[in-house]
């Protein structure tokens, strides 16, 4: 008897290629390989199914770990910067002389508007310049330890001319403040703790009275308030404050400016004084 050639299953397929073999590719079945056999054949819509499949399956994957992994913010702190002028001594250096202001001048205009007011926004705060700094952490940053503060003067020039905006009034008293001294090379110092009648009148007031010491541990619910006091007697100077930080187990430096832009505060060596009370003079 003649032996019969073997039976192979009715679901099975062979693929046989004769000579040099280079890259064989199969289109529209996903199967079982073994060998040069495929054991089943899925066909091209099952194909298509599975490979829609794999692709959601992996997509589901991406947004799980998207949202268990929040981006760390690239600045950890959220920092606000207010011109503080509710002192007395506050100036404003505008480059146009006392006769062209004097011909516009406006006593309703306050000093909170010097830095907007058509006449004189063109110029820059005089000799003098507070402003207080608010550091708080984002909601993603659990805790941020401020290290450090210095102020990096980025030019100086010549004092501006032209005229010094002021109102007469007596000399304000700061504290928990930054001294910056925008004429030396090495700028911030960090003033000791006030005399006793000083700090017990501004404690009354409700300020805080302690000195500035670094390090400050900052959250989104624990901020810090920093009063930066910039004094110049010989320069138009552009400046920014560097805010050393650590956190999560990095470290860096935040730059931080006044609406974008440096700081800038000029000596008024260079301007006329006037004052802008309810009537304009000059000395």
């Amino acid at each position: 008897m003649q032996d019969r050639p073997e039976q192979r299953p009715a679901f099975e397929t062979t693929n046989t290629v004769e000579g040099d073999v280079g890259t064989a590719t199969q289109v529209g079945t996903i199967g079982v390989f073994r060998g040069n056999t495929f054991l089943f054949d899925l066909g091209p819509r099952w194909a298509v199914v599975i490979v829609v499949c794999l692709l959601a399956a992996a997509t589901a994957v991406a947004v799980v770990f998207l949202q268990r992994s929040p981006a760390e913010p690239a600045e950890p702190l959220a920092v606000a910067v207010k011109p503080v002028m509710d002192g007395c001594d506050f100036s404003w250096v505008t480059p146009k002389s006392p006769a062209e202001l004097e011909a516009v001048s406006d006593p309703s205009v306050g000093r909170e508007q010097w830095a907007t007011w058509e006449h004189s926004r063109d110029g820059a705060q005089a000799s003098e310049a507070v402003f207080t700094v608010t550091a708080q952490g984002h909601e993603a940053t659990s805790n941020v330890v401020v290290t450090g503060l210095r102020v990096k003067v980025l030019e100086r020039k010549p004092p501006l001319a032209g005229t010094v905006l002021s109102t007469q009034c007596g000399e304000p008293v700061y504290s928990h403040y930054v001294e910056v001294d925008l004429d030396r090379e090495q700028p911030v110092g960090f003033p000791g703790a006030l005399d006793p009648d000083t700090a017990a009148e501004l404690s009354a007031q409700g300020l805080r009275v302690d000195p500035i010491r670094f390090p400050y541990s900052i959250s989104s619910t624990q901020p810090e308030v920093f009063t930066v006091v910039a004094r110049t007697a010989s320069c138009d100077c552009t400046w920014v404050i560097e805010l050393d930080w650590s956190a999560g187990g990095r470290s860096g430096v935040q730059t931080v400016r006044h609406d974008g832009k440096p700081f800038r505060t000029t000596s008024a060596a260079n301007a006329v004084h006037c004052y802008m009370n309810e009537s304009f003079s000059c000395s």
